[in-house]
């Protein structure tokens, strides 16, 4: 019988030491594609559970097909929403589509900080509204205090999105990536 739980014992601290080496080389692995990825994060306040995608181009287009979907729950207080871009991947173009929730109250954008091999750019306040415009058929942008509401357009609740200001971005996104 003891020699049972002496064998089970050891099964046990076999595989369970596999398992945290695995947990481990996963970690390192996540971590090295943080070191070496665009890093965005958005600190806003959200009232209500969403969920925001940061689009981007790498050729300066703006035609936006790849995009980072975060899921963001509802807040009173500000709250720093990360997205993290595939590892090498230097944007030129970035693009805010925030939620989907058509119950979804006005957001307020605090700031924004831009990430990239330890270079960062911070983004806050009116100069927000320098790097982006909203799209002015599915809501307004007040660039002094962060505020976007989304239109309602017969009776459908649009999706917020804030677009570049190309070449505000063309200009200040490669400064990044030297």
């Amino acid at each position: 019988m003891k020699l049972k739980n002496v064998f089970l014992v050891l099964l046990l601290v076999v595989f369970g030491c596999k398992d945290e080496q695995k947990k481990q080389n996963i970690e390192a692995d996540n971590e090295e594609v943080v070191l070496n990825s665009f890093k965005l994060t958005l600190n806003a306040i959200v009232k209500n559970n969403d969920d925001f995608c940061l689009l981007y181009t790498e050729d300066g287009s703006l035609n936006f097909e790849k995009g980072i979907w975060k899921e963001v729950k509802g807040n009173e207080s500000e709250q720093n929403i990360i997205f993290i871009l595939p590892k090498d991947i230097q944007p030129s173009q970035l693009r805010l589509d925030l939620g989907k929730n058509s119950e979804q109250e006005d957001i307020v954008i605090k700031s924004l900080k831009f990430e990239y091999l330890g270079n960062v750019r911070e983004i806050k306040g009116p100069e927000v509204g320098v790097f982006f415009r909203a799209d002015a058929s599915k809501c307004t942008f007040d660039h002094l205090t962060g505020t976007i509401k989304a239109l309602t357009v017969e009776g459908v609740k649009q999706t917020p999105s804030l677009y570049p200001h190309e070449s505000v971005q063309a200009a200040e996104l490669p400064k990044l990536y030297q």
